[in-house]
């Protein structure tokens, strides 16, 4: 079954601006990896440097509504959307960092800890995809 926009954006939590965001680091990163598999002189650094971009900037959007949520009297749902986006973000870095670290050879953690904020992540979303009405 194809989930509906509508369907994904309830239920990842993102607006549309932050999925094309997603979308466009993903495959900016999916070119480096390849350049990085063929040519290997960059750095797994480098290669991850647009997914790390995509974070920032999903959080500066994410402060603006959050910002505009509150001024708007909305506090609650501001609150709601500063949890959520907030730990999403921080679970995605620590992922991302971790992974780096062990790619570089910087630390020599096991693969199973590198993907526990993954594993997290999707113990979170199905427990919001429980709630969230259609």
């Amino acid at each position: 079954m194809i989930f509906t926009l509508k369907e994904v954006i309830k239920w990842l939590g993102l607006s549309i601006f932050e999925l094309w965001l997603h979308i466009v680091a993903l495959f900016v990163f999916s070119v480096l990896v390849a350049v990085k598999l063929e040519d290997g002189e960059m750095s797994w650094w480098t290669v991850f440097i647009p997914l790390f971009v995509c974070d920032g900037c999903v959080a500066y959007f994410s402060a603006i509504v959050i910002i505009r949520l509150y001024l708007a009297g909305d506090k609650r749902l501001a609150a709601m959307r500063t949890f959520w986006s907030s730990v999403v973000i921080a679970l995605l870095v620590t992922f991302k960092i971790t992974l780096c670290q062990r790619l570089e050879g910087i630390r020599d953690l096991d693969y199973a800890v590198i993907h526990v904020p993954l594993f997290i992540l999707l113990k979170l979303l199905a427990v919001r995809a429980c709630q969230v009405d259609y």
